[in-house]
């Protein structure tokens, strides 16, 4: 809507699959207009043109700069929102990476930049990059989107259904939150696949499917470069424990094992603490992949 009223071009790019800044910046550029990629053409060493004037895929040559071409390339966009998906996965190149963003953000005043992705993933890259830099003249704008109460998701899914004119039951609608828990993304996907003429079990299972990858992927980035004592903590939390029960069964320190779970209830937000002591991992799908990692 906010494009549409105010005359804005929306370009979403899925960085899921991109772990260097090379990567991304060459699936970025592969979004953008063919008027653009012929502006950078002397950082590029191969391009494939898909339908619409958008490029197929992007090469950029071996010892082209890849924030340089990044940086020329969001110059020229006018009126645009750049979305990137998935920015978290980013884990080779990140500084200059983030630099090139904010350079071209701050002086392409027609150009806004839209992260999506994991709170802790994102906000890490963002805002924990260069601590001693202010990158951005243009504030960044944070926007939380955490799990709903039950029976709102339960009204979202019942009125997105009925306004599709899909059939469902209760048992249907249970069953969703059982398996996809109660944010807002997955259940959107969900309703999505339905209005689509897929049927409850297909739509589920496909949603399931991806939740979980896209959960293990996520719990993979997080203990990466801690120790195996975090993995042994995320399994018992998959099931449930106590304060002591996670420090005599990791053998962790104490403040190492409240700054685990101090990131794991304030940054990534699945663990929650029940009245009577238990740490869990209240989100589903996060509690099925720590299950098995």
């Amino acid at each position: 809507m906010f494009s549409k009223n105010n005359g804005y071009n929306v370009v979403f790019v899925d960085l899921r699959n991109s772990t260097t800044s090379r990567q991304a910046t060459e699936r970025i550029l592969s979004r953008l207009p063919e008027s653009i990629i012929n502006r950078v053409a002397k950082y590029l060493s191969g391009v494939s043109l898909g339908a619409g004037g958008l490029s197929g895929s992007i090469r950029l040559r071996q010892h082209a700069s890849a924030s340089r071409a990044l940086e020329d390339a969001l110059f020229e966009l006018d009126r645009t929102i750049l979305i990137l998906d998935g920015i978290q996965n980013i884990v080779q190149g990140v500084v200059p990476f983030m630099r090139a963003l904010a350079t071209a953000f701050n002086e392409n005043d027609t150009l806004l930049v839209v992260f999506t992705g994991s709170y802790a993933g994102v906000l890490r890259k963002l805002f924990e990059t260069s601590p001693r830099d202010e990158p951005y003249g243009r504030p960044p704008i944070q926007i939380t989107v955490s799990p709903w109460p039950e029976f709102t998701a339960l009204d979202f899914l019942r009125k997105g259904l009925t306004e599709c004119g899909v059939g469902y039951t209760n048992n249907e609608l249970g069953m969703v939150l059982w398996k996809l828990g109660t944010l807002p993304g997955w259940l959107n996907l969900y309703g999505l696949r339905r209005c689509l003429g897929d049927l409850h079990e297909e739509a589920l299972g496909s949603v399931f499917s991806m939740g979980i990858k896209d959960a293990r992927r996520e719990l993979e980035n997080f203990i990466a470069g801690r120790t195996p004592k975090a993995r042994t903590a995320l399994k018992m939390l998959s099931y449930g424990a106590t304060w002591g029960e996670l420090l005599r069964k990791t053998a962790m320190s104490k403040e190492t094992l409240s700054r685990l779970l101090d990131a794991l209830m304030n940054e990534l937000f699945i663990v929650s603490k029940d009245e009577v002591g238990v740490y869990r991992i209240s989100d589903p799908l996060y509690r099925y992949s720590a299950e098995r990692l």
